[in-house]
């Protein structure tokens, strides 16, 4: 499987560049990174009937990016993405705004597939 065999859901973005400019965007993003590859090679030595990630860091990671986003940097994330079913859902509303906001941040640095799960 090379890149041409990629699916574009599976594209990890890269996050804008205001991110960068914040120390702890940067910290919590190369925590998430750093997580996601330890666990994609050691998924690679066992195999996928191992649980390679047993405290769930990969997702708790993710999380705690958005967290910070939508709490520090709430007038940078964009409004809701179109192309995104829970985005344009109309159970968002009945949301906390916290939660719409971590949802629509965690757009700004995973992939749609990945979004799409939470």
């Amino acid at each position: 499987m090379d890149h041409r065999d990629a699916d574009p859901a599976d594209a990890w973005p890269l996050p804008p560049v205001w991110m960068w400019g914040c120390e702890k965007c940067t910290d919590l993003y190369k925590a998430m990174k750093h997580a996601l590859d330890v666990t994609n090679a050691a998924r690679e030595e066992y195999g996928p009937t191992f649980d390679c990630d047993p405290f769930d860091t990969v997702l708790t990671s993710q999380i705690r990016l958005a967290e910070h986003l939508a709490t520090e940097h709430t007038d940078d994330i964009p409004a809701s993405y179109p192309e995104c079913a829970k985005c344009t859902s109309p159970e968002m509303v009945h949301l906390p705004h916290r939660f719409v906001l971590e949802h629509r941040a965690r757009h700004l640095f995973a992939p749609p597939s990945v979004v799409d799960l939470l």
